[in-house]
């Protein structure tokens, strides 16, 4: 499968293409292009959020323990003292970071369900209700923000199967079809409730008001992201050509002075 450092610089590019594809069609303002960038990032590293030993989930745990602890106790200053309040934020840190950790761990089994179509739906489904209802955006920014989490989360699943295909021996690994799967059949128990999951943040999901968009939206988006990827990939295969030419001169020139 692909390692850290191939998710990230994968995750940077499609969200670059992406978010710039979202901004050509109106979708996104110039001033919101780096919080969705960051989204499309964080959702291509997030579904190895089930390999328990890795320095990414430590790290994300880290980063919830510390969210969780502000938002219970910013609501208690004043109603308690300071050291009250500290004591509480240190408890509930400790806890994400220890207990809920440590049961997450026992419960989930890498490239299982999180490895798979139900684990897009829930994380981006979970990033569009999160924005809305707690960070109180539009229901447009809040779909926009899901969307990103989404493209991420596909594009660490595509690159773990494509990984998982060995051109150079002409041999297909034991991993394949492990990442991009519908949902976990080796654990039933665990698709059906991430099935229930994903249900339950589609009905409390908000409503979208299509008429935000012109009756071409979708597609005009689905062309824009196109035409954006094909040109980042167009000036990649241009930069390479570029350099194989300037290193194919270099060796001429090299060759002529001999």
């Amino acid at each position: 499968m692909a390692n850290f450092q191939t998710h990230l610089n994968g995750g940077i590019f499609v969200s670059v293409a992406a978010v710039l594809g979202l901004h050509g069609a109106g979708l996104v303002e110039q001033g919101a292009t780096l919080g969705y960038f960051a989204l499309g990032v964080a959702g291509s590293l997030l579904p190895d959020i089930d390999a328990d030993a890795s320095k990414p989930v430590r790290a994300f745990f880290n980063v919830l323990g510390v969210a969780v602890a502000f938002a219970m106790t910013l609501p208690l200053i004043g109603r308690f003292l300071p050291l009250e309040v500290a004591l509480i934020w240190v408890g509930v840190f400790l806890c994400v970071r220890y207990l809920i950790f440590e049961l997450f761990a026992r419960v989930t089994v890498h490239r299982g369900i999180w490895h798979s179509w139900l684990g897009i739906a829930a994380a981006a489904l979970a990033t569009v209700n999160i924005a809305y209802w707690m960070m109180e955006r539009s229901a447009e920014a809040a779909w926009v923000a899901g969307l990103m989490v989404g493209i991420g989360y596909l594009t660490h699943l595509v690159l773990d199967e494509l990984y998982s295909v060995d051109l150079l021996n002409s041999r297909v690994k034991r991993s394949f079809g492990t990442a991009l799967k519908p949902f976990s059949l080796a654990d039933p128990r665990s698709s059906l409730g991430m099935l229930a999951v994903v249900v339950a943040l589609a009905w409390f999901a908000p409503a979208l008001d299509w008429g935000l968009l012109p009756a071409e939206g979708l597609p005009r988006v689905a062309v824009v992201l196109a035409n954006r990827m094909v040109e980042a990939l167009g000036g990649v295969v241009d930069g390479t050509g570029l350099l194989l030419q300037s290193l194919i001169d270099w060796i001429r020139t090299g060759a002529a002075h001999l």
